[in-house]
């Protein structure tokens, strides 16, 4: 048996559905191997960085693991920034990333990097193979570590040589899984009173956000009268018309300080200790008050069911108060100019119930974000680790994890431009997504950033590195090049009509709103 088949059955063995791929010329065996395996999907992306945001994607809405093919070290750099994004959400991921022949390597050839060492920088665990003998068992072994709760990267280095030989063993059997580690329940009172003091905060996030975990959370509020707050970026979250109310900590620091406030005790179920995103001149990095009583009763690695249902259990919450649960949007526009003022009531209006929300909005969250908590129940995935261009690839892999739920991508103009071409995936693949870009010409934050740091006055020649006015992009034809009907409508009326259409059909399509 060639070992790319063997290694491509081990993984399928696993559970692998889906292999997201940019291969090149070492990775051409594992790219004839899965054409031989119909139980595994090839999708691919014309850039690694759609390639790994992608991977992403599925993750969140599957709870397991793709598997990546990139090419050599150039390969998985390019990948790197979706991989960091995912690394932060989370999100399980098998990386296989091809090298040059164990003998090739000394030649210095032109692809040659330090792939180790780059894998080793963004990954969990990282194996290479020395032959065909160790290839199975290093893949069983990436997908385990990767799938590991609550999820880790995984990057194994195949080189050719190790790829095309012979394997003559057998397939062997996948390796038990890693569940959460247990909590530790004498923690439990103690969580308990520090939530009962006035301004106190039970702080969840991690992959604690479904539905299930909004629901305990909001009992044991109402039992103790803590808020609920999570991060300001999360990977996956419940949200909508009819479910628990929960905080998020604002972006910009001194917001977040003035946020966290006279909170005498936080404990905190699968995330860490909110921080400013960036360090400011004479602002704070460390953002609850030092006083504030810390208790940190789950980590992400931990079991969040349990702290949730032992809480919930050790304060009798039964029911959930009125004020703690989202109510339906009411006000929907129904005419006029499409603007700042009607698009976000608008949207959360018409979002249909189910719909996944790709979020990298970006300066424009501010006037949708706030009113789609009031639309029908949905999935929101937003940014975790930060850096730009993962919106429009993790719209593919959650398209293509529940392919019977329309997916809807909200993203600024700059950061779409990243990884442009995952619209070409998306359009090949036929994926219902509606992608809304929002044309501000400009890398907005940035604007706003310059000023916060405390940079001394600028000029034409600054402003000229945060503008995308010069040339103006023309999304209508961008998005058409790539086969995925475009349109920029002016006012309610046109809006309605195309996102009613885009949302109820297979395809992508693009949706332009300038502002």
């Amino acid at each position: 048996m060639n070992a790319s088949d063997a290694l491509i059955k081990t993984l399928i063995a696993n559970g692998a559905e889906v292999v997201f791929a940019n291969p090149g010329t070492s990775e051409m065996h594992l790219v004839a191997a899965i054409d031989s395996h119909p139980e595994i999907r090839p999708v691919l992306g014309l850039f690694e960085g759609v390639v790994s945001g992608a991977a992403d994607g599925y993750a969140r809405m599957s709870g397991k693991s793709a598997v990546n093919l990139l090419h050599l070290g150039p390969g998985l750099g390019n990948s790197f920034a979706n991989i960091h994004n995912a690394n932060k959400a989370l999100s399980p991921m098998v990386n296989v990333v091809g090298d040059h022949a164990t003998y090739h390597l000394k030649y210095n050839a032109p692809l040659t990097s330090d792939l180790d060492n780059l894998a080793k920088s963004v990954s969990d665990w990282v194996g290479r193979s020395n032959s065909v003998d160790d290839l199975c068992d290093l893949g069983n072994e990436a997908w385990k570590n990767a799938n590991a709760f609550p999820g880790q990267i995984s990057t194994l280095i195949v080189p050719a040589d190790c790829a095309w030989g012979d394997f003559k063993g057998d397939i062997p059997k996948p390796l038990d899984a890693v569940t959460p580690i247990p909590i530790d329940h004498s923690l439990i009172s103690q969580s308990l009173e520090t939530l009962k003091q006035d301004g106190s905060i039970l702080f969840i996030g991690g992959k604690f956000l479904d539905e299930d975990c909004l629901i305990l959370a909001a009992k044991i509020s109402s039992a103790t009268g803590c808020r609920i707050v999570t991060d300001t970026f999360i990977s996956r979250i419940r949200r909508g018309a009819g479910l628990p109310k929960i905080e998020q900590v604002p972006y910009f620091a001194e917001m977040a300080e003035e946020f966290l406030l006279n909170t005498p005790g936080a404990v905190f179920i699968g995330t860490s200790i909110p921080v400013s995103f960036f360090a400011y001149p004479d602002k704070k990095s460390y953002l609850l008050p030092n006083e504030t009583k810390i208790i940190n009763l789950c980590s992400p690695q931990q079991d969040g069911y349990d702290a949730l249902n032992a809480l919930s259990d050790e304060c009798n919450s039964l029911s959930i108060n009125e004020n703690l649960i989202h109510s339906s949007i009411i006000d929907i526009p129904s005419s006029g100019t499409l603007d700042t003022i009607s698009f976000g009531p608008l949207l959360a209006g018409l979002m249909p119930e189910d719909a996944i929300v790709s979020d990298e909005s970006a300066t424009s969250g501010l006037f949708v974000t706030s009113h789609t908590f009031n639309a029908k129940p949905h999935d929101w995935l937003a940014l975790t680790g930060g850096s730009i261009g993962q919106g429009l690839p993790l719209a593919i892999g959650a398209a293509i994890a529940q392919p019977e739920r329309p997916v809807i991508t909200l993203h600024g103009d700059g950061g779409a431009m990243y990884t442009i071409q995952a619209l070409w995936t998306q359009a090949r693949e036929n994926l219902n997504i509606t992608n809304i870009i929002f044309a501000n010409n400009s890398y907005e934050i940035l604007k706003i950033e310059l000023d916060r740091v405390g940079a001394v006055q600028t000029g034409q020649r600054a402003a000229s590195m945060l503008s995308l006015d010069n040339p103006r992009i023309d999304w209508i034809q961008l998005s058409k090049s790539m086969g995925v009907p475009a349109f920029a409508p002016t006012s309610v009326e046109e809006f309605t009509k195309i996102f009613s259409n885009s949302v109820q059909e297979s395809g992508p399509s693009l949706i332009v709103i300038s502002l």
